[in-house]
């Protein structure tokens, strides 16, 4: 086969590589504890998911046509208030265009920026989805540390380093995927003024932006919209993962490129999801967190604790938002002399507890594991921590 050389730029997904093995060891009966997927833990509401089948059979023509390829114009509306209400910023339904979840907001943002050449500022650690893209692309990508004893927060000198005329976009996971970290004021504001100064782009990812433990979300476009794209999922809080519903605030004029591009991504975002996301901005959303932020937060302080009582060598940060733990074990590794990806891959197949190893997002989470909290009860959460750490005293037992 002719396979295109360029496919090569996308290796495959390390968490979809452990996610094969969750699958076959539950397809045959074992009981797996899944800390692996970064999903909710929780089912969407079920008030909005009756009150939507309800709409569903009432309307079934309507929902089941195409729609433009940048969103039902009602949902583009309510997007637009929401986001202005929580951010501050005032903002129209020009602002905003509807993907197929923020996969597709990736791609189509990267197509319609990079040129062959062009660098792309990424903090190591962190969401292992942009890379593969932007060198697929022909971009190239520059990694800036994120320092763990800065709470894996970069330090403003890295970054003011690393920028250049050559820099088309810097890339700010913001709360992070995979460290749970919350990027400070000052390093927004640094940020927007580096893309604003050196002409690129802050790409903003605030997938877990109602999220939060601790503190509250900063909005980059209150530092201007010009030089900001903003993308957003209804993947996290509302549980609907599955259902592939996103979008992305930008300036007008960028988001006219930008349906322009993602025409040949995808025709129109899922029918049925877009009516879906637009009763849950409009019904559901302030009840539903409410009644799941607190579930969540109680599962991530037990996992925090957990892996401090059962991993007393470990160095974990403990996190603000989203929905990670991402524990340094290089203490115990390194004496069994096994990379992160190895222990991942023992660990599911030997032990049944699944994790993903931290390299998977950067060389920096070398010795590291991302731990989701969100699927998982307390209980649960603290047998597979517990069940992690034995294996590990073992292992380390018979190798003394």
């Amino acid at each position: 086969m002719r396979i295109s050389t360029r496919s090569n730029a996308f290796p495959g997904s390390a968490i979809r590589g452990v996610n094969e093995e969750v699958v076959r060891l539950e397809s045959s009966g074992v009981r797996v504890y899944g800390f692996h997927i970064g999903q909710p833990g929780l089912p969407p509401s079920r008030e909005l998911l009756l009150e939507f089948t309800k709409e569903l059979l009432e309307r079934p023509f309507e929902y089941s046509m195409y729609t433009p390829s940048s969103g039902i114009e009602e949902l583009r509306e309510t997007i637009a208030e929401d986001y202005t209400e929580y951010s501050g910023v005032k903002i129209s339904s020009a602002n905003v265009s509807v993907t197929a979840g923020s996969a597709e907001a990736i791609l189509a943002a990267f197509m319609a920026i990079i040129d062959e050449g062009d660098e792309v500022i990424l903090f190591d650690p962190t969401y292992l989805m942009y890379e593969p893209v932007i060198n697929y692309l022909g971009g190239k990508v520059i990694r800036v540390r994120a320092r763990e004893e800065l709470g894996w927060e970069p330090s403003e000198e890295d970054v003011k380093a690393v920028m250049s005329r050559r820099v088309k976009a810097i890339i700010a996971v913001n709360p992070d995927n995979p460290t749970g970290r919350v990027l400070s004021d000052s390093m927004i504001k640094l940020l927007i003024d580096l893309a604003r100064d050196y002409d690129a782009f802050l790409i903003y990812d605030e997938a877990y932006r109602h999220l939060y433990y601790e503190g509250s979300h900063t909005y980059a476009i209150k530092y201007g919209l010009e030089n900001v794209i903003a993308l957003n999922t209804f993947s996290k809080d509302p549980a609907m993962p599955g259902w592939r519903l996103g979008y992305v605030i930008a300036h007008e004029d960028f988001i006219k490129v930008f349906n322009r591009v993602k025409q040949y991504t995808n025709l129109n975002p899922p029918t049925p999801a877009q009516y879906a996301g637009l009763l849950y901005l409009r019904k559901y959303k302030e009840r539903y967190l409410s009644e799941t932020l607190p579930i969540y937060k109680s599962r991530m302080e037990t996992m925090h604790k957990a892996i401090r009582e059962y991993l007393p060598e470990a160095v974990v940060v403990k996190p603000k938002a989203g929905l990670f733990i991402f524990p340094n074990l290089g203490s115990y590794l390194r004496r069994l002399n096994i990379n992160d990806y190895e222990f991942a891959m023992k660990l599911v197949r030997e032990a049944h507890v699944a994790v993903v190893p931290g390299s998977a997002f950067g060389e920096v989470g070398k010795f590291h594991v991302r731990m989701a909290f969100a699927r998982e009860s307390e209980r649960n959460i603290e047998e597979g921590i517990s069940i992690l750490a034995n294996y590990l005293l073992r292992a380390l037992g018979s190798s003394e």
